[in-house]
């Protein structure tokens, strides 16, 4: 409830803004790297809480296209951007298998290929000639291209595993740009805004189908940079 009020409020900054001052339109693009880091709120292997665990967050990329709307100091700003985010986690055998040796670890690799767009007020800060910086916030939503998504699962008691994401996941974002026209720097944060995991399908050793074996629920959080040219 608390996120849907606060997207109603920007919405209306937004057209009251847009409201009050002459509009002019910019368009870029931009390409950057991030790091995903996952906010696991429940983790289980045959029901067993698994509580020592290693995270793993690569470097992955993105690539945008963008239109911004100015407004003397304010701005509003959407994204398409495609996007791939890599992150794995290990955790040792022996907290699902206790008679297991003990060097033995469980993994499980994400990679989550999809469609991002963000839609996003800005304020300048800072506002000299060709000399900028911005504080921007808003929501971006992601939509999830399946077929070249792919997961990797090792050393689990499982012949088969598959994980089915939410096809769309929703997050809110904050940034700081700097710009020295025409090209500029963005660093954000993302903050996910619900578990990014539907449910796995998993099939044991023994040929039985079980849909909660395997329980991973995670929240995706993303920092970001990104260099990039407006026009």
């Amino acid at each position: 409830m608390r996120h849907r009020l606060a997207l109603i409020a920007l919405f209306i900054i937004c057209i009251q803004t847009y409201g009050q001052q002459k509009a002019t339109v910019n368009y870029g693009l931009k390409t950057g790297f991030s790091s995903t880091i996952y906010d696991v709120r429940n983790f289980s292997v045959l029901q067993t809480p698994i509580t020592e665990y290693t995270s793993h967050s690569e470097i992955s990329s993105f690539y945008t296209a963008f239109l911004r709307i100015n407004m003397q100091r304010h701005y509003l700003q959407t994204e398409c951007s495609y996007n791939i985010s890599k992150y794995s986690i290990s955790f040792p055998v022996y907290q699902w298998h206790p008679v297991s040796d003990s060097k033995e670890r469980s993994i499980i690799y994400t990679k989550i290929t999809g469609i991002e767009m963000p839609f996003y007020y800005g304020y300048y800060i800072m506002k000299e000639g060709d000399y900028g910086m911005s504080f921007y916030m808003g929501p971006k939503v992601k939509f999830v291209l399946t077929d070249i998504s792919s997961h990797i699962f090792e050393k689990l008691p499982f012949s088969n595993v598959t994980e089915i994401i939410h096809p769309i996941n929703c997050s809110m974002m904050v940034g700081l740009g700097v710009s020295i026209s025409p090209i500029f720097f963005d660093f954000s944060f993302e903050y996910g805004l619900h578990n990014i995991s539907n449910h796995f399908d998993t099939t044991l050793f023994n040929g039985e189908i079980s849909d909660n074996a395997l329980v991973f629920d995670r929240r995706k959080n993303v920092l970001s940079f990104s260099i990039g040219f407006i026009f």
